[in-house]
């Protein structure tokens, strides 16, 4: 029965207009990207109406969650760029096992995560400066997301194997079900209403799990019955060495791009902080705004990933790097635009969230800094994801670290501090390290370096292929 199940293929990616390909990948992504900023703030507005103690405890076990997304992203970049490769050869098969193995990775990473809620969740906190009733229900909140991460592992691994193999939709109709889900449950936990019970902050870890958990169903469903690029067989669960270590050596990277990030932001929190409670709202809202402006982004770079990926897979490493530059064309035509009314309408626009007259002057001083990047910002983005898509996640974390750690932390406090510039030298170091990466991502892209590391992947595959083979048909 299950070599009768046809296959859906997705067309048109390594054919036809790149401008098709591109909005057929990214507007899917964009959505996806909008709805998962929607499930954090659906939370937060709940969570926001216990008091602002329970607020501080979402917000530092967020920062502590930096630890499962790190391992989810790794296993996620790692899937996405084999299975676009696979794919863009016409190699359903291997495809197939790339996700089995990633579903693997999921179980591991998950069963790492179960110990770590055990044994280690207060010492992070205390690390991170959780102290008192913040400490108590940021370790409620932290014990159930990490001793149930089963369900975020295999949501984030088989939304990033769709995706590579072309299909965005499938993902975005998981997340909305889970979304409409989080909306009905997270005031029904956190508040207890009716029949439920009032479990704060802990409710709105339950809500998440559970939520999730109807996405992996809908997703797991799709992949076994479904008419599916990728179909699920159990027999690919049975590690296959060569394979499971390609997508853990180039996600390893993908994951120390999300340290790197969590480092440069921990420092730059510690500068900003320095500079009163006005300079932190303020960046706070910029920060946000920040966000709001890179979801597009996100959507074009995922899509661009994916597009380098299956080229590459086909054969066609010049359709390959146009994809990527006509992702960053599109996303320019929407960030160049915004970065104009930012920097007319930065009093106004801050304003909306923060009626302080210092809030104001700092924030709309932040905001017109931050115009001045956003043409940079896509090239860094874009071309960063370009880059894992090929499999070169090593180059793209090396010019994250540059522009993040060597420019941004030591620029920002050179100006702020020894410099005296006040909270403009911060805006400055975040520039600084803005305008670097996207000139570096410009300079590395162009050099066609990761076209190379695509075809060392490959020939690292194929040595080991027919041994894995053997173990999958012996399984």
């Amino acid at each position: 029965m299950e070599e009768q199940r046809k296959r859906k293929v997705e067309e048109g990616l390594v054919e036809g207009k790149l401008s098709g390909s591109i909005w057929k990948l990214a507007a899917p992504m964009m959505i996806g990207g909008a709805l998962q900023d929607l499930f954090s703030l659906v939370d937060l507005f709940f969570v926001g109406k216990l008091g602002h103690v329970e607020v501080a405890a979402l917000a530092i076990a967020g920062t502590t969650m930096a630890i499962l997304t790190m391992l989810v992203q790794g296993i996620g970049v790692g899937t996405m760029a084999l299975i676009s490769h696979f794919t863009g050869e016409k190699n359903y098969e291997m495809s197939d096992k790339a996700l089995g193995q990633t579903f693997a990775l999921g179980v591991m990473g998950s069963i790492l995560m179960l110990i770590v809620s055990f044994f280690l969740v207060e010492p992070l906190l205390k690390l991170f400066g959780g102290t008192g009733n913040v400490l108590v229900y940021a370790a409620d909140y932290l014990q159930i997301n990490f001793a149930f991460s089963i369900v975020i592992f295999l949501f984030s691994g088989m939304t990033n194997a769709l995706q590579g193999s072309g299909d965005a939709k499938t993902p975005l109709y998981a997340l909305i079900v889970a979304n409409i889900l989080n909306i009905i449950l997270d005031p029904l936990l956190i508040m207890g209403y009716g029949p439920f019970p009032s479990m704060g902050v802990a409710g709105s870890a339950v809500a998440t799990v559970i939520t999730r958990g109807f996405g992996v169903l809908y997703l797991f469903f799709h992949l076994l019955f479904g008419h599916s690029t990728l179909h699920f067989k159990w027999k690919y669960l049975k590690p296959l060495p060569s394979l499971m270590g390609r997508i853990v050596n180039i996600g390893f990277f993908a994951s120390l791009q999300v340290f790197i990030r969590e480092i440069s932001f921990l420092f730059l929190m510690r500068l900003v902080t320095s500079f009163g409670d006005a300079t932190l709202a303020a960046y706070g809202i910029g920060s946000r705004l920040r966000t709001f402006i890179m979801v597009p982004g996100f959507g074009f770079a995922s899509a661009a990933a994916v597009l380098v990926g299956q080229n590459l897979g086909a054969g066609k490493p010049e359709r390959a790097k146009k994809s990527a530059w006509r992702a960053v064309i599109y996303y320019e035509l929407i960030a160049i635009p915004l970065a104009i009314l930012f920097l007319i309408f930065a009093q106004p626009i801050v304003g909306i969230f923060n009626d302080h007259p210092e809030v104001i002057t700092v924030g709309s001083s932040f905001l017109r800094y931050l115009a001045v990047t956003f043409p940079f910002l896509a090239f860094s983005l874009v071309f960063s994801q370009a880059l894992n898509g090929a499999g070169d996640t090593k180059t793209a974390t090396l010019i994250n670290a540059i522009g993040q750690l060597v420019f941004r932390i030591p620029f920002a406090y050179l100006c702020a501090l020894t410099l005296g510039l006040g909270y403009q030298g911060i805006w400055l170091g975040i520039n600084a390290s803005d305008i670097v990466q996207g000139l570096g991502m410009i300079v590395v892209f162009n050099s066609g370096h990761w076209q190379k590391v695509f075809i060392e992947h490959k020939k690292k595959l194929s040595r080991h292929s027919d041994a894995d083979a053997g173990e999958a048909g012996a399984g």
